[in-house]
């Protein structure tokens, strides 16, 4: 069963137990910048709190995937980076693939000019989690989702276990991926309530 995730949803009743105070952020790992890409050594899979320069201030956790698949008719090694904060989720899909040059045809065999790696950015559109039985689907622009309190509720409530998850790219294609147990169970520190509340 497929839901559509909507901005605005019923008000989260969350135990107390599994809540976790904002001024946890004191104890958190401090990181300067918000932004993904190829060259970033984020600390991965772990809540951290974060100081953008450009966004401000929040608790978000850096998730990092990596596998080889077909795309776009090619081999090519997939690399999904994500940032999840308290009011959104921002993906950066990467393709790499080898573009080897031949030249002239010697005893029979084309001569190898050398490979360069071409790498390239895809822009999302659909991001679809699965939790348990239950499938979130929701809407975004340039490769960011927000997340309703459902979903919120749902990350931070789920049990533990690998969270597999969809995207679609403007062209239609379809990359599946997962939020490994790390990263999962950061998201019961950057879905409480309180750290939802604090970063409005």
């Amino acid at each position: 069963m497929v839901r559509q995730v909507i901005g605005l949803a019923a008000t989260l009743s969350i135990l107390a137990a599994s809540a976790v105070s904002v001024s946890a952020a004191n104890d958190l790992r401090s990181v300067n910048s918000a932004a993904l890409g190829i060259s970033r050594n984020h600390p991965w899979s772990e809540p951290v709190q974060i100081n953008d320069p450009f966004e401000g201030n929040f608790i978000g956790v850096f998730d990092r995937n990596y596998f080889y698949d077909r795309l776009l008719n090619t081999n090519s090694r997939i690399e999904v980076q994500s940032l999840w904060s308290p009011q959104s989720v921002r993906f950066l899909l990467i393709t790499s693939d080898r573009n080897c040059r031949t030249g002239s045809i010697r005893y029979g065999i084309p001569t190898n000019l050398g490979c360069s790696v071409v790498t390239n950015s895809r822009n999302l559109t659909q991001l679809y989690v699965k939790l348990n039985d239950q499938v979130y689907q929701v809407s975004g622009q340039n490769s960011q989702f927000p997340i309703s309190n459902e979903l919120a509720q749902a990350l931070q409530t789920a049990p533990e276990g690998n969270v597999s998850i969809r995207l679609l790219t403007e062209n239609g294609e379809t990359v599946n991926t997962e939020i490994g147990q790390g990263t999962f169970a950061a998201w019961r520190t950057v879905y409480t309530p309180q750290t939802r509340a604090s970063a409005e």
